[in-house]
């Protein structure tokens, strides 16, 4: 088992379990699969296309007794089994800005909610958006071209949430704790594949 940060854990977890129960309250019953966002949380579009073979949700969801949570403001994930913090690591999350283009907007924020993982994959492929071209500065691909497509940006593994949303590694491992990414959420390249081999398919993903 690989060892993860762990201070301040204990002290935390008073105030960590009150706003997971106050998230609970707001999303449980969302039954469909489907990310179930609170008001006021626009989704940032990243998108991760499944690979063949790449696992997904297709059959009734797994049971809730392991499931994952994200504190958006301590930049944690906590990986628990019932009550109980099995391991947690720090992440990187959306920086809320917003950016505008090629007759789109965008705003690269974290949505909170409830959502179920609904695929996972080794060596994901990231389907690069028309917001990534607009912030280099390059010109938009056609979309499904061959172009689009760049190995390496969402780490070694992969979970997808749906609506453009992944838990992810990265090769920049010293960003992480603050808001830096377009709405996904980022880990060590050795805690997402962890994460990948304790969390199945159906997996309950709670972000607040």
């Amino acid at each position: 088992m690989m060892k993860y940060e762990s201070a301040g854990v204990r002290k935390y977890e008073s105030g960590f379990f009150a706003a997971l129960i106050v998230v609970l309250m707001a999303v449980f019953g969302a039954a469909d699969g489907s990310a179930q966002t609170l008001p006021g949380s626009p989704l940032a579009l990243a998108h991760g296309v499944a690979r063949e073979g790449a696992a997904r949700y297709r059959d009734p969801p797994v049971g809730a007794e392991r499931y994952i949570v994200i504190a958006l403001e301590e930049h944690r994930l906590y990986m628990m089994e019932e009550e109980r913090v099995l391991w947690s690591t720090v992440v990187g999350t959306g920086t809320g800005t917003r950016l505008e283009g090629a007759g789109q907007k965008w705003e690269f924020s974290t949505p909170r909610g409830m959502f179920r993982v609904q695929r996972k994959e080794k060596n994901p492929r990231w389907y690069v958006p028309d917001w990534a071209y607009i912030e280099r500065g390059t010109p938009i691909p056609a979309p499904g071209s061959e172009a689009r497509w760049e190995e390496g940006m969402l780490g070694t593994t992969a979970l997808f949430l749906g609506e453009g949303i992944a838990l992810h590694g990265t090769d920049k491992p010293e960003l992480l704790g603050q808001d830096v990414s377009h709405g996904c959420i980022r880990m060590t390249n050795e805690a997402a594949r962890q994460l990948y081999h304790e969390v199945e398919v159906g997996t309950p993903v709670f972000i607040y």
